[in-house]
């Protein structure tokens, strides 16, 4: 299960910049998640509840944002998803395509409290 590495890695993150900010508790992250990285959403959600235990995201919400796979011809300028899986474009037979989204991690936003006020 990848899930728990990359939830980790979101953690160390959130840990170190909340408490450079003063975070007290946080409350949701958003995590933008592309569809190359292969998660499962249920997966991820278990890995996140048990990794932020004795930590400030204890207890927060994780959401999960879904980025699906794009891949761009840089010879016709037509874009495409999964339904076309491949780096040669289907339209013009160009084979110098460039997937331009579905490889993402990252956090969309977080939802903390602060010195009792809530921010984003």
């Amino acid at each position: 299960m990848h899930e728990f590495s990359l939830v980790s890695a979101v953690i160390d993150s959130l840990e170190q910049y909340g408490a450079e900010q003063g975070w007290q508790q946080v409350k949701k992250v958003t995590l933008k998640i592309g569809a190359m990285r292969q998660v499962i959403p249920e997966t991820m959600r278990f890995a996140y509840k048990a990794a932020c235990e004795g930590t400030l995201l204890a207890g927060s919400e994780l959401e999960i944002v879904n980025v699906p796979i794009v891949v761009r011809c840089p010879k016709c300028g037509r874009e495409w998803g999964e339904e076309h899986m491949g780096m040669v474009c289907p339209y013009c037979g160009c084979d110098d395509a460039q997937m331009t989204q579905g490889m993402e991690l990252d956090i969309d936003s977080v939802e903390v409290e602060d010195d009792g006020e809530k921010e984003d």
